[in-house]
């Protein structure tokens, strides 16, 4: 009945035909449009991967550097094609657990990537191999951060702090998350620290590493919450803001309640990706603004 109606108003069919494309081919503008995510001048994502990181940053229309890929290929393929990301000039995995490394296929699916970055030899061996095999697959070169390590794309740029020249050789014996890549960034004037997985006891080697570490705008907070941090260092670092990459109902009791309240004691905004999906962090120091795509 309805079709027949339709079919004798040829503005209305081709008003429903334009809607059907619109749908279908989804031009980049449209879900900004609808959605308005993401804000056409983010500078720093911490993409709704679930239990596990996966931070994004700009580096130019069409490229950003990917920051451990999470735990799973499609969650953080999804993000990046929200972000329209073309182009990964460097995906840095901060350590081989698999809340990290095992979403990498997601990053290097259809997009062109330049290297791949990874710490010392530590954690599960099958992670390790398994980066190495999707590199080699993709044809990425394959490379090791260091402290000391400066690198730009654009207008980011950013200094590997940790891991620092001990490491390799205490690695295989201690904890592979006080193995993570830890990375000062900077990026539109704004300051953000990345710590990956480190621990106190990796947090205070940094502290003594890098007795003038700066405060920060942003901090990624060390594995996803915790309860395991340093308060010298929130307290040193002193973030605006604080991303918080965790599952919802995850079983670890990730954000612990007492990092919150350490962050908070500090004067810290907290966005988490269990509650508020994707975050994006746009502006400048002297305005600084978040973004929330909402849970999935």
């Amino acid at each position: 009945l309805v079709a027949r109606r339709v079919v004798l108003r040829p503005w209305l069919c081709a008003a429903l035909a334009v809607a059907l494309l619109l749908v279908v081919v989804r031009p980049s503008p449209l879900p900004r449009i609808v959605t308005g995510w993401p804000p056409p001048d983010w500078r720093v994502v911490a993409c709704d991967v679930g239990q596990g990181d996966a931070i994004v940053l700009a580096a130019g229309p069409g490229r950003a550097v990917v920051v451990d890929a999470g735990p799973d290929p499609a969650p953080v393929d999804r993000c990046l094609r929200s972000l329209e990301v073309t182009a990964v000039p460097l995906v840095v995995v901060t350590h081989f657990h698999a809340d990290h490394v095992a979403g990498l296929a997601g990053v290097l699916r259809g997009r062109e990537v330049g290297a791949v970055e990874t710490t010392v030899p530590a954690g599960p061996p099958g992670q390790r191999r398994a980066v190495r095999r999707l590199a080699a697959s993709a044809g990425v070169p394959l490379l090791r951060a260091a402290a000391g390590e400066r690198r730009r794309v654009g207008d980011l740029s950013w200094e590997v702090l940790a891991p620092g020249p001990s490491a390799a050789a205490e690695a295989p014996y201690g904890n592979p998350n006080d193995s993570s890549v830890v990375m000062l960034v900077r990026t539109a004037g704004l300051t953000v620290l990345l710590l990956g997985d480190v621990e106190p006891p990796a947090q205070r080697s940094l502290l003594e590493a890098v007795p003038d570490l700066p405060r920060v705008d942003v901090l990624k907070v060390a594995h996803h919450g915790s309860a395991h941090q340093d308060g010298e260092l929130l307290r040193r670092v002193a973030p605006r803001l604080a991303l918080v990459s965790c599952g919802r109902d995850n079983d670890y009791g990730h954000p612990s309640p007492r990092t919150l309240a350490a962050l908070r004691a500090v004067g810290t905004t907290v966005l988490r990706t269990d509650l508020h999906g994707s975050v994006a962090v746009t502006g400048t120091p002297s305005d600084l603004r978040a973004a929330r795509a909402g849970p999935r």
